[in-house]
């Protein structure tokens, strides 16, 4: 009984973690701004591309608006410049990147309080 009880809770303690993790990697602040924060996930590759997600996340109390610029690790090929705009503390909805390289590199900057690129924050 005891060893049924011990596998049921190895089992269910497993299949928590992986419901949880989803493939997505944890959290991460960006380089500057300590409340907006991205995470990363790897999907399969697609022929001779690598199939990426990524979401923001802002603790902000505000809207803000941001770009966001994702290349290879050594930033050599830019793959995609963007401008985001998320409400307070909300999540974005998954973006979809393809790439040449199997490891990528993003960079936010160009922060403001506002939808316009306008009125920039300074890194923190």
């Amino acid at each position: 009984m005891r060893k049924a009880m011990l596998l049921f809770v190895l089992i269910f303690s497993q299949i928590a973690l992986a419901q949880a993790k989803d493939g997505w990697e944890e959290w991460q602040k960006t380089s500057c701004y300590s409340k907006i924060f991205y995470r990363i996930k790897s999907e399969k590759k697609h022929g001779e591309q690598y199939h990426w997600k990524i979401q923001f996340r802002s603790n902000y109390p505000q809207l803000i608006s941001f770009n966001y610029n994702i290349t290879d690790k050594l930033q050599q090929y830019n793959i995609t410049t963007h401008r985001k705009t998320l409400e307070a503390r909300k999540q974005s909805e998954e973006i979809d990147v393809y790439t040449k390289e199997d490891d990528i590199f993003l960079l936010v900057d160009k922060v403001s309080l506002s939808p316009y690129p306008e009125n920039f924050q300074e890194c923190e």
